[in-house]
């Protein structure tokens, strides 16, 4: 009975499909892009292998995409100029997983360039975040097309948390999606987490009264005081819940019982058991003998969803990268882009009025060309159509080189100045100070969130991986030093970049131009430093999914992890390798046997403490070992020498030798004469990094003082 139930409800959902959407085809990309979908299934295992808590939210944007001007990848655009685009909402400020969206997309692109819309690979990616969570596996009707339009307004059109039942039905029936798709695609609450702020309305202030009477009568109490306990204010806005307490990373039926028994999270949840035939669902499948049963409906639901107000045929366009409307170039500009690309980058950087020489020393068209990319600079988006016009776009994301020269122009000197000072007092700070710059980047961009303070402990500073960070007292120095000079003027973002460079500096290592222009974000969560940090004991394939989020390829692993040259780690960070290296109490083989035998004296069995490296100062005075033996604080190539001997410290260092571009490179720097040219690299390679999802213009803020308090 169940499997012709299932029969039934996939015959259904292909009707639904045929009258929804009569253009969208599963078999859309057979001739033109043949391996799509095997190209995003592999980048969706690399990443939901090393993090994935990106499941529930990668389905969560499919959703909002599909409900705000239909499943048109609106959701992915960056607002632009005076237009600010639905991700910026409200609604959607707390979705995550667009820089990896963007690394998928890359991908496809390298397999069938122009051919893949953002909408299909983001419907394909939602059906794998499920079917990696050990939920259904459905065919996805493609052949959307990339929408043009994304406005914040619109996302009006989302169902709230705090929905009642007619509030959800009417939205959901705007949408030509009725009460079965709203209890099932309910259900997909059963991976992720939610920040307190969507719920606890229910907790403290349900109708108006704002206090800690004031509670939704619909709520099990045991659940709310369990949530109490995790959410205390109303004005908690950093911490993060379950949805689905005890297997919030499983797709099961986990969130009927929930919902059946007054255990859901969000008012909207608790809504399911007011209407007969959203309750009878929820009580029939709370019971768990219905689970193939409920996996056809979610994936007949998805398709249905996956059809809304879609964009096919010539309508929209086909975007090559999916945070930016496609732009064209016409072809005889290519030339004059090229040859005026440095005069017109240094006009817009300065914001010059264009005078009279200007104009007559243009050519006609050449003007014409000027007036277009001043009209593309004033609204943000990218010129297409030059390889050079391309990677200068690219490379100017808000930021420059002497952002703060008429506003601070001793900047960088009072920071180089109180770097100096500083690693004098105590040179073991330069590694960490340099890795406080990557971890900060890492986790929700380069915007100095990692300084933030949590009363409640639940900050990135409290998550595992920085521990054992040091440096914060160094930064909040140069903060003081500089608010003396220049008031509310130098973010502490640029501060930590700009002492990274100074440390590796002051360590023997290159000097390079920092650009600068960040401004400071204000919300750090520890989850997200869990979940997006590579941890010391990664593979190959980990690293480099960790590292292609952030858009930085094999080849940025290889030389940024020549950090190491410097600083040390406590025992915890490797000692599996010597130990328990597959639980078997064996050893890595992987690691060079006269090394082992050295670390092995240094951390004996248990002496492992934190699990991270730059610990000087770590609690129970847990043994630090260096990471490139014998170079001590010094900047240099000796790193590379020691991984290809050894296997490195950490596994993750060891992994370099797994990959033939990192390996490549390894062997390279090992044997090289002159540390020339990985110095050049490096600089390229911190400057990439130091782009990553930064805050510019009227984004984030200017702290104060870097170390405030979140919560």
């Amino acid at each position: 009975m169940a499997s012709s139930r299932v029969i039934l409800a996939l015959l259904l959902a292909a009707a639904a499909v045929m009258a929804s959407s009569a253009q969208l085809d599963e078999k859309f990309y057979s001739n033109s892009c043949p391996s799509v979908e095997a190209v995003v299934r592999k980048e969706m295992v690399r990443a939901l292998g090393a993090a994935p808590s990106l499941a529930g939210p990668l389905l969560r944007m499919h959703f909002h995409d599909c409900f705000v001007r239909g499943c048109d990848g609106s959701v992915l655009l960056d607002s632009a100029g005076n237009s600010t685009a639905e991700k910026d909402a409200t609604p959607n400020q707390t979705l995550r997983g667009f820089g990896f969206v963007e690394r998928v997309k890359a991908a496809v692109e390298k397999a069938c360039p122009g051919t893949v819309s953002c909408a299909d690979v983001l419907a394909l990616m939602a059906r794998d975040a499920v079917w990696l969570s050990k939920g259904p596996f459905w065919a996805v009707p493609l052949g959307r097309r990339d929408g043009r339009v994304s406005i914040a307004n619109e996302t009006d059109q989302l169902p709230p948390p705090t929905a009642n039942f007619t509030e959800l039905t009417q939205m959901f029936a705007a949408k030509n999606l009725d009460l079965k798709d709203l209890v099932v695609l309910s259900a997909g609450h059963t991976i992720g987490t939610s920040h307190c702020f969507s719920f606890t309305d229910r907790l403290y202030n349900f109708t108006g009264l704002d206090n800690a009477h004031d509670i939704d009568p619909t709520l099990e109490l045991q659940y709310m005081a369990r949530l109490r306990s995790k959410c205390t204010s109303l004005q908690d806005n950093t911490t993060l819940v379950e949805m689905d307490p005890g297997s919030f990373k499983t797709f099961d039926l986990g969130y009927f019982k929930n919902v059946a028994k007054r255990r859901g999270l969000f008012h909207s949840d608790g809504e399911l058991l007011t209407n007969g035939f959203t309750r009878a669902y929820v009580q029939r499948h709370a019971g768990g003998g219905y689970k193939d049963e409920f996996f056809a409906d979610f994936a007949a639901s998805m398709v249905k969803m996956g059809g809304v107000e879609v964009l096919t045929g010539s309508q929209g366009e086909i975007r090559k990268k999916c945070n930016v409307r496609a732009m064209h170039l016409l072809p005889q500009y290519s030339l004059i882009v090229a040859r005026n690309l440095p005069w017109l980058r240094s006009r817009l950087r300065r914001g010059a009025r264009l005078g009279v020489e200007t104009v007559c020393r243009l050519m006609s068209r050449e003007l014409e060309l000027l007036l277009f990319l001043l009209a593309l600079r004033a609204s943000g988006e990218v010129v297409a159509g030059s390889a050079e016009a391309a990677a200068a776009a690219a490379a100017w994301p808000g930021l420059q080189v002497g952002f703060y020269h008429a506003k601070c122009p001793v900047a960088e000197d009072v920071v180089l100045g109180e770097m100096r000072m500083i690693l004098e007092e105590d040179p073991t700070l330069a590694p960490s100070l340099l890795r406080m710059h990557y971890h900060d980047c890492f986790v929700q961009g380069c915007d100095g969130s990692i300084m933030l303070r949590s009363r409640s402990g639940k900050g990135e500073r409290d998550a595992t991986p920085n521990r054992s960070m040091r440096g914060y007292d160094a930064i909040n120095r140069i903060k003081a030093r500089l608010e003396t000079v220049c008031p509310l003027t130098v973010s502490c973002a640029d501060i930590i970049a700009m002492a990274a460079r100074d440390a590796v500096y002051l360590s023997k290592g290159p000097w390079y131009d920092v650009e600068t222009g960040r401004r400071d974000g204000d919300v750090s969560v520890a989850e997200y430093a869990e979940n997006d940090l590579a941890p010391p004991d990664s593979n190959i394939v980990d690293v480099k999914t960790f590292f292609s989020v952030k858009s930085l390829n094999a080849k940025d692993i290889a030389v940024l992890f020549g950090c190491h040259s410097i600083g040390t780690s406590h025992c915890g960070a490797f000692q599996k390798r010597l130990y328990n290296f597959t639980g078997r109490m064996d050893q890595d083989p992987s690691l060079d046997a006269g090394y082992a035998a050295k670390l092995k004296k240094l951390c004996p069995p248990g002496h492992g403490h934190d699990h991270d490296h730059d610990g000087h100062g770590g609690a129970g005075g847990a043994a630090k070992v260096p990471m490139d033996p014998g170079s001590g604080f010094t900047f240099d190539l000796s790193y590379y020498r020691h991984v290809l001997a050894t296997g490195g410290l950490f596994q993750s260092d060891g992994s370099l030798r797994d990959d033939p571009v990192t390996r490549g490179y390894v062997e390279k720097l090992a044997n090289a004469s002159s540390s020339e040219e990985y110095f050049a690299d490096f600089a390229a390679a911190m400057v990439k990094m130091g782009r990553t999802d930064v805050l510019t213009g009227d984004l984030g803020a200017v702290r104060p003082t870097c170390d405030s308090l979140v919560d």
